[in-house]
């Protein structure tokens, strides 16, 4: 989405709007029966994030309010999944209490210009690899905001679990599924930014929609959306 007239009407408030954040630029490779390249930029700051998919798709997470807010760029739309449909997710998912079964491979490669080691393993029955780098500045911080604002069942998680599991940062994460083929994230650049408050809000200009009903009386809780890992 263009925000550059938003940008420059709010120049001077966004001056002392903008907090320190991160901002990380990926790329999404999928094949299967869905193949293609998709960027994926995701700013973090404090208890917020914003994950923009390609130029049709943003997210807008609030932890403080407990909302995913989707932007659908082109219809100039904005739905809200409330806090209720996002607790039962989580509920959800928590009852599996799985967590990834990692080893590392003992091979190294330079991805995005940080050296990397290889880790290998299944994640809910993914077979799933992760390159880690320990080269990232704060990596530590930007790993716990990162878990706290990702959901609980999102794959691309596994690495931000913390503890022994990962020594490093996640450059590169791979997913194999037999239902959507292989999905790879890899993340091109991460800088530290000022991010003005803006960011993180709905555009004047788009209509809000409830989110349509996608559950029945003993049925499946409504989907969550993308994380800011990009599930």
């Amino acid at each position: 989405m263009n925000r550059i007239v938003l940008a420059l009407a709010a120049l001077i408030a966004a001056t002392h709007s903008a907090t320190a954040g991160i901002v990380i630029v990926e790329e999404v490779d999928q094949t299967g029966p869905m193949p293609g390249k998709t960027p994926m930029t995701m700013t973090i700051s404090g208890d917020r994030a914003r994950i923009d998919v390609g130029r049709q798709l943003s997210s807008i997470v609030d932890l403080k309010a407990g909302t995913v807010t989707s932007l659908m760029h082109a219809q100039k739309i904005a739905m809200q999944l409330p806090k209720a449909a996002l607790d039962a997710v989580k509920e959800k998912v928590a009852a599996r209490g799985e967590k990834p079964d990692l080893k590392p491979t003992g091979k190294k490669e330079t991805i995005s210009g940080f050296a990397c080691e290889e880790y290998t393993g299944a994640f809910q029955g993914l077979d799933v690899t992760y390159w880690v780098t320990r080269d990232v500045a704060n990596q530590k911080e930007i790993l716990e905001q990162m878990g706290r604002l990702s959901g609980d069942g999102d794959p691309f998680k596994a690495a931000l679990a913390g503890g022994g599991d990962f020594p490093g940062f996640p450059i590169r994460t791979t997913v194999k599924s037999p239902q959507i083929g292989v999905s790879t994230m890899t993340v091109l650049s991460i800088k530290n930014a000022d991010v003005p408050a803006s960011q993180f809000e709905v555009p004047a200009d788009y209509k809000t929609v409830a989110v349509p009903q996608m559950s029945q009386p003993g049925g499946n809780a409504p989907a969550a959306p993308a994380g800011p890992n990009g599930n």
